[in-house]
């Protein structure tokens, strides 16, 4: 079958999209105070690392991830893309070891490289083996052999180290979650959780053997299931800094809000977006809600190490939460919920809001901070909610937007849940007695705002 007309000179189109992405991503770390881009080898965190990315550099950025991988599926036989694909299974079980084995922390004792025998040692496991691991990760330019068996750190492994919260997420994701993926096909094959929507019966049920939903095993089902827990409240930190959560502090007009106004985090667990806003905006009155486990850990661990100065100004109130149970503190000017409703079906999330409805006043706010699924078929612009991106590239920027269709398989996978489109989530909130109000593009992120109906 011939190609479409359309198709002729898509090679060409792609590498000037990525010619010109990276023009823009040069010349924004040339106005910075190290103006290069930093090599994968330098293991000096350079200032623009810790800062949210401007659209401009976001969207370069994403387009350049983007045509990359459509570029390398356009040239490359077909065959040959789709086996490395099959064969992407065994980086998660990599970084699996490496994270467990706490490979990044005894590296940082010899910076310039150590070799594998004295670093099988001190890991405690096999050396052979550990070497043909980081040989794969290094090969995917995480870790560096810097001469025969001989590794070091580099800027991506730092993100291991077992004091970065992102470190924990890695946990999760290669650990519980990697598990339960295997056994998707079974679950869907499966004629009676195959059509449910419940959250005990997915994937990670079968893996585990528990009856429960994920957040009662992360509430302390088990010594195993509160370690989990625990561990998944410290990701939850290195989430918000790799996705630029933050962008909702300073793309909300919070400073709107009359001094004293009330925001109240619904599901907020340690409360990683609330210790943002009560740094940035000392003014609000902060309320943290969720299970007593989480609420135990941000107000005896967490906020005093982070925080302390709120808890000193009474500016933070800690209270326990089951919001399928009742409503959240009431009058609050700001109802926050990031990323609670992508964990539930529907019907969970109407009972939700209803809930978050009935503690609401006639001036009340509802935010709903998540991913808003974009398509990945083109559309009119005036159709689509979003900026779609530049052709030939795909409209959703493809592998340069793929973590919310990642995210989108591990609620599957976990909760049996989804990421939603707006259209979805505007259904959902009429439904619980909602008004739409407006969709704010926040970075990464989305964030829709509801008012009473």
């Amino acid at each position: 079958m011939a190609s479409s007309p359309s198709s002729h000179g898509q090679v060409s189109a792609l590498v000037a999209l990525i010619t010109n992405a990276a023009k823009v991503i040069e010349a924004h770390y040339a106005e910075s105070s190290r103006p290069v881009v930093p090599s994968l080898d330098d293991l000096t965190p350079h200032p623009l690392d810790s800062e949210l990315s401007p659209p401009k550099l976001r969207d370069s950025i994403q387009i350049l991830e983007g045509a990359c991988a459509q570029l390398s599926a356009t040239v490359a036989r077909p065959n040959h893309t789709m086996l490395n694909r099959f064969m992407q299974i065994y980086e998660p079980g990599c970084l699996h070891v490496a994270l467990t084995f706490k490979v990044a922390d005894i590296l940082e004792l010899k910076p310039p490289g150590m070799h594998i025998s004295e670093l099988s040692e001190k890991a405690g496991i096999n050396g052979e083996k550990l070497g043909r691991v980081l040989r794969l990760l290094a090969s995917k330019h995480i870790f560096r052999e810097v001469s025969k068996d001989v590794f070091a750190n580099n800027r991506l492994s730092l993100q291991l180290l077992s004091t970065n919260p992102l470190s924990s997420l890695g946990l999760h994701f290669t650990d519980e979650n990697n598990k339960a993926t295997t056994l998707l096909p079974d679950v869907l094959a499966d004629p009676e959780w195959g059509d449910s929507q419940a959250a005990e019966n997915t994937a990670w049920n079968k893996s585990t053997g528990y009856t429960g939903n994920l957040f009662g095993w992360f509430e302390g089902a088990t010594p195993e299931g509160a370690k989990q827990g625990a561990r998944f409240g410290l990701g939850m930190i290195g989430w918000g800094s790799a996705t630029e959560a933050g962008a909702v502090v300073t793309g909300f007009p919070w400073e709107r809000l009359a001094p004293g106004a009330t925001v109240c985090d619904v599901g907020g667990g340690i409360g990683n977006m609330t210790l943002q806003l009560a740094k940035a905006y000392p003014k609000l009155r902060l309320k943290l809600q969720d299970l007593p486990d989480r609420i135990i850990q941000a107000q005896s661990e967490v906020w005093p190490k982070e925080c302390p100065e709120a808890i000193a100004e009474n500016r933070i109130e800690f209270k326990a939460l089951d919001f399928f149970a009742g409503p959240p503190i009431k009058g609050c000017d700001v109802y926050y919920l990031k990323n609670i409703l992508h964990d539930w079906p529907t019907k969970e999330c109407i009972k939700i809001l209803r809930n978050v409805r009935e503690a609401m006043t006639p001036d009340s706010r509802v935010l709903i901070h998540e991913y808003i699924i974009q398509h990945a078929d083109r559309m009119k612009d005036a159709e689509s909610a979003f900026a779609q991106a530049p052709e030939p590239l795909l409209p959703n920027y493809g592998v340069g937007r793929i973590r919310q269709y990642n995210l989108d398989m591990d609620m599957m996978v976990m909760l049996n849940s989804k990421e939603r489109t707006l259209e979805e989530f505007i259904s959902i909130a009429e439904d619980a007695g909602l008004g739409f109000v407006k969709l704010w593009h926040l970075g990464e992120l989305g964030v829709v705002e509801f008012r009473l109906a």
